[in-house]
């Protein structure tokens, strides 16, 4: 966690939304940046604490839940030989817990520092100020992307400490590490440089998009790229969203509504349901709604954007992401 990162954007603490969090205990750190301690919340009738590992602070409100439901994504080496990984994604299976880790991993670190399509929908925006949030970073590339656009201060947040960790080391070894999928249990292990010239503005933690450990009016800028659809409440990170957001903001979302019951309750989903209803289960029309009622203003929207994903060395899928920028007002 970059101390710069840290003073300006001053967080709070999501449980009490009221105390300041305050840096209690710094173990470990390199210069500006502190890779192991405590956060503390400032609130004497609250005081929780959050800890920060591999860089990363784990600002979630649900702290002790969240840690007991991802002792794997918290836990997992990433100094084992390919070779002994491989062993340990046979016998453990597809579909465990490991594999299907892997598999996201390996997913969005591929085109974070490969190929560039999550980037790419943050083009077709004009984007300017900061500072700037991008929610749902997983890996990081958006964030970097946002960084090098906006030369502003950015953080990137996501839930998958997995995936930050894929993000941490990019930004603080210059060096992206992943297993990328071939075919079934069959990985190969991907090694890529990557020394972006905006690295010093960029940090990332690890947050709840309904919950942001945030203040009102922070962001002049916000990125929520294909995230809606894997949150279990899309609405309440849309107003999440709109409430950091300074008036006159820019927010960048997008999202193919490829809706999954694993992710977001069916109640949860903005369409994809009810078809006897008004809009016959369309999302866009919802979406439309959903924003206008927490104050952001669509500038611009295109309904289908190309977004590719490979998945493995046979299976690549294509969606139609519904991108929409709006301005908060």
């Amino acid at each position: 966690m970059r101390r710069g990162h840290f003073e300006a954007l001053r967080p709070i603490c999501p449980v009490c939304r009221s105390g300041a969090l305050t840096i209690a205990t710094a173990i470990r750190q390199d210069d500006d940046d502190l890779l192991e301690g405590i956060l503390s919340c400032a609130n004497v009738s609250c005081r929780r604490e959050y800890p920060i590992v591999d860089g990363i602070p784990i600002i979630v409100a649900a702290i002790r839940a969240w840690l007991s439901a991802n002792p794997l994504q918290l836990l997992l080496r990433d100094d084992l030989s390919p070779e002994l990984e491989g062993l340990l994604g046979d016998v453990l299976g597809s579909g465990s817990a490991f594999d299907t880790l892997r598999q996201h991993v390996g997913i969005y670190a591929h085109d974070h520092y490969r190929v560039g399509n999550a980037a790419s929908l943050l083009d077709r925006a004009p984007l300017a100020g900061g500072p700037a949030i991008d929610v749902g970073c997983a890996t990081g590339g958006t964030t970097f992307h946002l960084a090098s656009r906006l030369e502003q201060r950015v953080v990137g947040v996501d839930l998958n400490f997995a995936m930050l960790r894929v993000a941490s080391s990019a930004l603080r070894s210059g060096r992206v590490t992943y297993a990328r999928r071939s075919v079934g249990l069959v990985y190969e292990r991907e090694e890529v440089l990557f020394d972006p010239p905006s690295r010093e503005l960029v940090d990332f933690w690890c947050c709840d998009a309904a919950a942001l450990p945030f203040a009102d009016a922070t962001f002049g800028v916000a990125a929520s790229i294909n995230v809606l659809d894997c949150v279990p409440s899309p609405r309440d990170a849309v107003r999440e969203l709109a409430r950091i957001l300074q008036p006159g903001a820019t927010a960048v979302i997008a999202t193919p509504y490829d809706w999954s019951p694993n992710a977001t309750p069916v109640e949860g989903w903005i369409g994809g349901h009810s078809q006897r209803g008004d809009h016959r289960g369309a999302a866009e029309p919802l979406l439309r709604a959903l924003l206008a009622d927490e104050g952001l203003a669509i500038v611009s929207e295109e309904e289908s954007v190309p977004w590719k994903v490979r998945l493995h060395e046979r299976s690549t899928v294509e969606y139609g992401v519904h991108l929409v920028v709006t301005q908060k007002m």
